[in-house]
């Protein structure tokens, strides 16, 4: 069942732009956004859901590796176990649960479907 027609991608674009996120910090957070102001307007219901929700998830993300990042530089550097660590905590247990939401997400804005991100994806509107 099509809850919007078949040429709007939008909530695939959204969902992939998040999935990208996770690897390419910083570049597909941008296209998210301007994704969000080009195409907000003008797409389903489905697909608002779809895109607020990736913007969330990918703010999220994007805010606990630049936090992370600061506080590597302020404390030991990059050439420190405290970096090694930190950031292999967050390589292996913080991306893969955002990475799992986004194929889930991805999975359902294909069919076409809505997808409600656990934890925060309630409170997107």
């Amino acid at each position: 069942m099509k809850e919007f027609p078949s040429q709007d991608n939008t909530a695939a674009f959204a969902e992939a732009f998040f999935i990208a996120n996770l690897l390419f910090i910083g570049v597909f957070y941008i296209a998210l956004w301007v994704l969000y102001f080009v195409r907000y307007q003008d797409t389903s219901a489905v697909a608002k859901n779809h895109l607020v929700q990736a913007l969330i998830a990918s703010s999220i993300s994007t805010s606990i590796f630049v936090l992370l990042n600061v506080f590597i530089v302020l404390t030991d550097g990059y050439a420190s176990l405290t970096a090694l660590f930190s950031l292999e905590v967050y390589y292996m247990l913080i991306v893969p649960l955002f990475l799992a939401m986004g194929i889930f997400g991805f999975t359902k804005a294909i069919k076409g479907e809505g997808y409600i991100f656990p934890l925060f994806g309630r409170f997107s509107g």
